[in-house]
């Protein structure tokens, strides 16, 4: 079943360890069951990763969360009761005010990264390092001088790099960070001490000494939990996962970033403060065994893994609402070196095992889901309901996530899949039954794919095709059948059978050679029923919305897009965008509303304009002008001219096949953002434009129609050319 995808609201700031939380977006639950016939009664959570869908889980049925991660733990009990902006503030300042030396540990902490100011010479307090992990030295420093108001980045010293030396010997901090881990006999001690290398020594330096500190200090009331947040949010901004510039957004790998950042500690302390404000949710938080009946507005929190959960929940059919996990070996292992650092070695034992783990592979998650829902399979009973948000999904992803489901003994019931945007929403139901399936995999993995590029109708990528087969073997229910086979894991096998459809030059079309089989655009080698491209569906959809909608919100656009065009076909919010801003104005209250040079009346009116206009200047220019759903120029032995006049950006009549040439396609200015787009994801239009197709705007023709230079000898180059005042200067066609 093709589900329509049930898109929910960016967060407007992210919270604390944002970037390896699931982007489950806020009101996204509450779009699924709205939109959706899921059983009623209370929801679990298996998995606890996303603190986002937990807590609307609870507000609106009622639910139980196994969270075994400490880390995702604190942070989703700080989301439920929030601490007061005066707990953060006065555990900063007790920090601030804890002595250290002779002095305090604030002035302490910003003299390890003290510097001088490049323009006047005065001392300043460097906010960042950008350090070279190939040289192993700081190569940049950021800060703000108060002295001559000189701020910036701006290259390091010769004392910049001693005093980073310096840090690096100071060989006990890093000692005495891996023991609060781990005894030294410990087993897992060189594993904790390889995690370690992706902070700065300096930085360890600083956090060992806040550490020690908090020790140390008598907290009230809650100011202790506030310390422990504004450390948490400090032990990852200062480590080397954080590019320079930003290019990892969600790190995956332990491993420091080529350039990486090394933030001053202190400054660190300080910003976490804004970070951890929140608005209480109106969700009350129990925690799980409970003797109290589950009900709307409830979270009850199991601390520990779904294992252990399944003796606790009650005799009644669960019903399973969940973000599934994605394997990211950064962040489970500092979750468990920093629960070890903030709570204590037993604190972490639950999570520790993730330390020995170096690599996860899309195999051995698929195995890891078949094994954690193999358990609640047997609990539910046959039919009953799974539904998964897959946040940062990808093809390998959401192929591991069907496989170790088929494995587990559930039946995929529905798919919404948005790829580029790293979005999908799955269901299924669990059944011991399995009809026996004889058709050849690589049947079943070609004539998906092709089906799915006939009804997207336009090219499309690896993932996409890949993302068809998965779904069409997990609908058939034989991904199970290819785990048991001797010879290969199902996720190697499906990939083996991708490549050789691929290769083989059949069904499909590589679009463009050069690439990789995973980097290159793929079409239909006979395209003759394909659907009309999705790309058109999608604006005529945002037009009509914008026509019979006034003032329509983006997440309105985007549902209302989303119930209209499901499963593998869900746009992506590139596209939507796109759309959005060729034919829409927004107001200060965020609202879309239609252009006034979009409305019917008026476009036509310049359609209209435009024809009379390039009918006068061909019969001006010496041509004979035949008139029809296209305005033709002829005059042999001239070249011709064929000129289409539309309002829209749909191309699908240039890219159907070979046309006559020149071939110009005259549309409105507004449309040139989203002909760009539809030049970065078609190679089709690329190619056309390369090969002489033109566009220009209605613009341009009224210039070349009061222009009386413009004649027969050099109208062709005039064609081609938009003043400097064009919009986009990327785009010199338009």
């Amino acid at each position: 079943m093709d589900l329509a995808y049930p898109p929910g609201v960016p967060a407007s700031r992210p919270g604390p360890l944002a970037r390896f939380l699931p982007p489950v977006e806020r009101g996204s639950v509450d779009q699924f069951l709205q939109g959706y016939p899921y059983p009623d009664g209370w929801l679990l959570d298996p998995f606890g990763v996303s603190p986002m869908l937990a807590i609307e889980a609870g507000r609106a049925r009622g639910a139980i969360v196994a969270v075994s991660n400490p880390v995702t733990r604190f942070i989703l009990e700080l989301r439920l009761d929030p601490l007061d902006a005066s707990d953060l503030r006065a555990a900063l300042a007790q920090l601030a005010s804890a002595a250290k030396d002779d002095g305090r540990l604030e002035p302490f902490l910003l003299d390890l990264y003290r510097s001088t100011c490049e323009a006047c010479g005065s001392e300043v307090v460097v906010d960042y390092f950008v350090w070279d992990r190939e040289t192993d030295v700081p190569v940049l420093k950021a800060y703000g001088c108060g002295s001559c108001q000189h701020s910036g980045e701006d290259p390091t010293t010769a004392a910049d790099k001693e005093r980073a030396a310096e840090t690096a010997g100071r060989g006990l901090a890093r000692a005495l960070a891996a023991e609060r881990a781990t005894p030294g006999d410990d087993p897992d001690r060189e594993h904790v001490e390889a995690a370690l290398e992706v902070y700065p020594s300096r930085a360890l330096y600083a956090l060992i000494t806040v550490l020690q500190k908090m020790d140390q200090i008598e907290f009230s009331g809650r100011q202790r939990q506030a310390a422990q947040a504004l450390l948490l949010s400090t032990f990852d901004a200062v480590n080397g996962l954080w590019g320079h510039p930003e290019t990892r957004a969600r790190p995956k790998q332990l491993v420091a970033s080529p350039r990486f950042r090394e933030t001053n500690v202190w400054r660190a302390l300080e910003r976490a403060v804004e970070e951890w404000r929140f608005e209480p949710p109106g969700v009350e938080a129990r925690p799980w065994p409970s003797p109290e009946p589950l009900r709307p507005g409830v979270l009850a929190i199991f601390p520990g893994p779904i294992r252990e959960l399944d003796d606790t929940l009650p005799d009644q059919t669960p019903r399973i609402l969940t973000a599934l996990p994605r394997p990211n070996q950064a962040f489970w292992t500092l979750s468990a070196l920093w629960t070890s650092w903030l709570w204590g070695r037993d604190a972490a034992d639950p999570i520790r095992i993730v330390l020995r783990r170096r690599r996860y592979d899309w195999t051995w998650h698929a195995a890891a889901l078949r094994g954690a829902f193999g358990a609640l399979v047997r609990r539910q009973g046959e039919g009953a309901t799974v539904a998964a948000f897959v946040p940062e999904a990808e093809h390998g992803f959401l192929a591991a996530a069907l496989a170790g489901m088929d494995a587990a003994g559930y039946r995929l019931r529905g798919h919404a899949v948005r790829l580029a945007d790293g979005q999908a929403f799955l269901t299924w139901e669990s059944s011991r039954h399995r009809a026996k399936d004889e058709t050849p995999m690589a049947k079943v993995v070609a004539e998906a794919a092709e089906r799915a590029l006939r009804d997207l109708g336009e090219p499309a990528g690896y993932g996409y095709l890949h993302a068809s087969a998965s779904l069409e073997l997990a609908r058939r229910q034989t991904l199970a059948e290819l785990w048991a086979a001797d010879d290969a894991p199902p996720l190697t096998r499906l990939t083996d059978e991708m490549e050789r459809m691929l290769v083989s030059g059949g069904r499909l079309e590589r679009l463009e050679p050069r690439l990789e089989l995973e980097s290159g655009q793929y079409w239909l080698a006979e395209a003759g029923d394909a659907a009309s491209p999705l790309s058109d569906r999608v604006e005529s959809l945002v037009l009509g919305l914008l026509r019979s909608e006034p003032g329509i919100t983006f997440q309105a656009m985007d549902v209302g897009v989303c119930n209209a065009l499901r499963g593998l076909q869900t746009p992506d919010r590139r596209l939507l965008t796109a759309c959005l801003e060729s034919y829409g104005v927004e107001d200060e209250d965020g609202r879309w509303d239609l252009r006034e040079e979009d409305r019917a009346a008026r476009r036509e009116a310049d359609m209209m304009e435009i024809r009379e206009l390039l009918q006068q200047l061909g019969v001006r220019l010496g041509f004979e002008v035949r008139a029809g759903e296209e305005i033709a120029w002829e005059d042999s032995p001239r070249p011709g001219f064929h000129f289409r006049v539309q309002d829209r950006a749909s191309l699908a009549v240039v890219l159907g096949g070979p046309l006559a040439q020149p071939h110009v396609v005259v549309l409105p200015g507004g449309r040139a953002s989203l002909i760009a787009e539809r030049a970065r994801r078609d190679p089709r239009l690329r190619n056309w434009l390369a090969g002489g197709g033109q566009i220009v705007k209605f613009r341009h023709i009224r210039r070349l129609a009061a222009d009386a230079s413009v004649g027969p000898h050099n109208f062709s180059d005039r064609l081609g050319i938009d003043p400097p005042e064009r919009e986009d200067p990327q785009l010199p066609l338009l």
